[in-house]
């Protein structure tokens, strides 16, 4: 896969025309840094996004996001950074975790080195990219004395490990854009790189009675009915390497508590239809606007997981990355 995205790009001749692409390191984490030539040549500052690319945690690469990152810094006429975070298996959770939020903490810290305005930098990341995105934000959020970032935009985002038996993974499990089976081969090699217990996760086996009738299960149910409150450290689970941290915001957003969800900053959400992770998409939608944050959600009802990576392959694909586009031009 990664070497046909790579071909692909290399096609479409030079997508980097008019931009000043380095590959550098923030906090000892590998970037990329891509400045707009005419953002050197203005005496102004410009805005700034931090993108995490997909694949599962396991695979991909800046260079396999070189074009999509390219022609975000050219349409938005902004520095945009990618991150380079070290992939599990090898490195396990919270390795990608750490390695985001140290090289986005660096940038909000050294804006002015790319004339770029720390109060409007934001961030966003498709699939794992998404996950980590979101965690990033959550976690920034509570840092004192740092820029706050101006918003998140999430692109069918991974947010919760608790159910994999939600209706989008039911109806659209069996899909090769994005198995179930898929899915849970790569939150077990991010979790405890522990592949025998694929069998456990897929039927949710690997929570607990208590854990199901708690309020985490709950922003998970699409009824959002009210459930049982129950610290975390008091949650018992089955014996699973690492398995408490499903309820780590930084492995699964959707797991922060009310109290961290209010106060983030304006959010953008796409989600697809023909995609297991549409369910906790909007799921994450709805927890974020009843902690009173600003969202915008765009669903494509034709669309399927990886569209915006397409968005000069498919008519749908190039809509996605229009809007996209646009929220982020009034966003940042």
């Amino acid at each position: 896969m990664e070497e046909m995205m790579r071909a692909a790009r290399e096609k479409k001749g030079n997508y980097r025309e008019g931009l000043k692409c380095t590959d550098t390191t923030f906090d000892g984490v590998r970037v990329r840094v891509y400045e707009p030539v005419s953002a050197g040549e203005s005496s102004g500052t410009r805005p700034g996004l931090v993108y995490i690319h997909g694949g599962g945690w396991v695979v991909f690469s800046v260079d396999v996001y070189d074009h999509l990152t390219a022609h975000l810094a050219k349409q938005l006429g902004v520095v945009v950074v990618s991150v380079e975070y070290r992939l599990a298996p090898e490195h396990k959770f919270p390795a990608a975790f750490d390695d985001s939020v140290s090289a986005t903490r660096f940038f909000l810290q050294n804006a002015e080195k790319y004339n770029v305005d720390r109060t409007r930098i934001g961030i966003s990341g498709d699939s794992a990219g998404g996950n980590l995105a979101a965690a990033v934000t959550l976690a920034l959020a509570k840092e004192k004395g740092l820029p706050k970032l101006k918003t998140q935009a999430l692109i069918y985002p991974i947010v919760q490990a608790i159910d994999f038996n939600t209706p989008s993974y039911s109806d659209h499990g069996h899909l090769n854009t994005l198995s179930k089976d898929v899915m849970v081969a790569c939150w077990l090699w991010y979790l405890n790189n522990d592949q025998s217990l694929k069998a456990v996760f897929k039927t949710n086996n690997h929570t607990s009675d208590q854990l199901k009738k708690s309020q985490y299960f709950g922003y998970v149910d699409t009824k959002m009915q009210p459930k049982v409150v129950i610290k975390k450290e008091n949650m018992k689970f089955p014996d699973i390497p690492n398995i408490a941290a499903i309820l780590d915001p930084r492995l699964a957003p959707l797991m922060a508590d009310d109290a961290d969800l209010k106060g983030l900053p304006p959010t953008y959400v796409m989600t697809c239809e023909y995609d297991v992770l549409k369910d906790e998409g909007v799921m994450y939608v709805t927890r974020l606007e009843r902690a009173g944050v600003k969202v915008e959600h765009d669903h494509y009802e034709r669309g399927f997981h990886g569209l915006l990576n397409h968005f000069d392959v498919y008519e749908l694909g190039g809509t996605a990355m229009e809007k996209y586009v646009m929220y982020l031009k009034k966003a940042l």
